[in-house]
């Protein structure tokens, strides 16, 4: 391992909704009035009530928000009374005991802006843009509208660019300094693996509690469009089931 110590020393959430009483309280948080621990234990990690807000949309089943939304007059128009907005900063103190010996502060290390929250009933989005990852620009990574409960069941469609390995297991709720590399992996000369990529996932939830998942992707990853103004290199798509 490169660094066989490292000391998480700083790792913030700050979230900015356009509001005046709305500073550095976070987005879903202050939608139902509830602390952050509801859905994470320790942070970032997910509870099963805090997978289930995720899984349907950002939306708590049954709990009415009225001033999420603006009163338009229109019962087809939904229009977010505030933007949800948060931006998260981590940063390290580590050190190097492989090579140079030498302490390092690696901060910051990550920062990203992260918006999501529902748009309209049975419709959200999510996505985040990192700034800076190791002291380069990422970009956007995750980016994706949701349609919650389809014909009226449990099947929800997410559209737009995501993480393949989110069914089995979200990278970003990892709580050590080091990725799971496994997911970064390809096989042979393919150029697919379980991180980014763009497509269709179809999601449905059986009474006995048992998901079944069903992803269609580009298999490109995260590469630019080509010559041709077009994501996917070649006529093959990837399923994952």
């Amino acid at each position: 391992m490169k660094r066989a110590a490292g000391v998480l020393f700083l790792t913030l959430g700050l979230i900015f909704i356009f509001s005046s009483e709305a500073w550095s309280i976070p987005a879903f948080a202050r939608k139902y009035s509830m602390s952050c621990k509801v859905c994470h234990n320790p942070f970032p990690k997910l509870k099963p009530y805090g997978d289930e807000f995720a899984g349907n949309g950002y939306v708590i089943k049954d709990k009415e928000t009225p001033r999420y939304n603006l009163d338009t007059g229109d019962n087809t128009l939904s229009l977010l009374r505030e933007l949800p907005i948060a931006i998260r900063f981590d940063g390290y103190l580590s050190f190097d005991n492989a090579h140079n010996q030498r302490f390092d502060f690696s901060a910051p290390f990550v920062i990203k802006l992260m918006s999501g929250g529902e748009i309209s009933k049975n419709i959200s989005y999510y996505l985040y843009f990192i700034f800076t990852e190791g002291g380069e620009i990422a970009g956007l990574e995750d980016a994706f509208i949701m349609f919650n409960n389809l014909f009226k069941t449990d099947l929800d469609l997410y559209v737009g660019q995501f993480q393949v390995s989110d069914p089995l297991f979200k990278r970003e709720l990892r709580l050590t300094y080091e990725d799971y590399r496994i997911y970064g992996v390809k096989v042979g000369q393919a150029r697919a693996d379980l991180t980014y990529d763009r497509g269709v996932m179809l999601t449905y939830g059986l009474p006995t509690g048992t998901d079944l998942t069903l992803e269609i992707v580009n298999g490109m990853g995260l590469d630019p469009v080509d010559d041709f103004e077009t994501f996917d290199a070649d006529k093959y798509k990837n399923f994952l089931v």
